[in-house]
């Protein structure tokens, strides 16, 4: 639950503190489940993202403190987050979630679902920025070991893709997928 006393925690904590200091012990009481649960405050979209940020830069910089808990409130949020920035941490989080390297953490199909549709849903949204993109290929990409459909589908977006958009972080992962797909 977000409190005015968490908000302006964290907005203490966030101006105090270089991306270097990020761990557990600066966040004053706040917990990792807050940190989620301010990513998703819509009323100060600067405060969701470096909520997001924090979080990301936390667990993917000591992995043993993404537990249950916290990975299912990440893919929880995902349907109702309206805020890329936000999306670029989560979905960084997410490519380590779902890389085939991670055994401790074990997803319902409920959840491989969600992070599918997400990740399809933002990589075809238009409006969606490019480093976002990048990484749901990679998502999806690791999911294809999983489900064979997603890789025909992640195929046909990754060509559409490079015919619309071929920027060139688009561009080095849609070909670095296809020569997998190819051979």
């Amino acid at each position: 639950m977000i409190t005015k006393q968490k908000l302006e925690i964290f907005s203490a904590i966030y101006t105090q503190y270089q991306v270097a200091d990020f761990s557990l012990d600066i966040l004053q009481g706040l917990s990792l489940l807050d940190l989620l649960a301010l990513s998703t405050y819509e009323a100060d979209k600067q405060l969701a993202f470096r909520s997001a940020w924090m979080f990301e830069t936390i667990v993917l910089k000591d992995k043993a403190l993404l537990d249950k808990r916290h990975y299912q409130m990440l893919i929880k949020n995902l349907t109702d987050l309206n805020n890329w920035s936000c999306a670029r941490s989560y979905s960084k989080v997410l490519m380590y979630i779902t890389s085939p390297k991670v055994n401790h953490i074990r997803l319902s199909d409920e959840e491989y679902d969600c992070i599918i549709d997400v990740s399809f849903k933002w990589l075809t949204d238009p409006s969606c920025p490019v480093a976002v993109a990048a990484n749901c290929m990679d998502i999806l990409d690791q999911m294809s070991k999983k489900y064979a459909w997603v890789k025909e589908e992640l195929y046909a977006q990754v060509e559409y893709l490079l015919r619309i958009n071929p920027t060139p972080a688009i561009k080095s992962r849609s070909l670095k997928i296809l020569k997998k797909y190819i051979k």
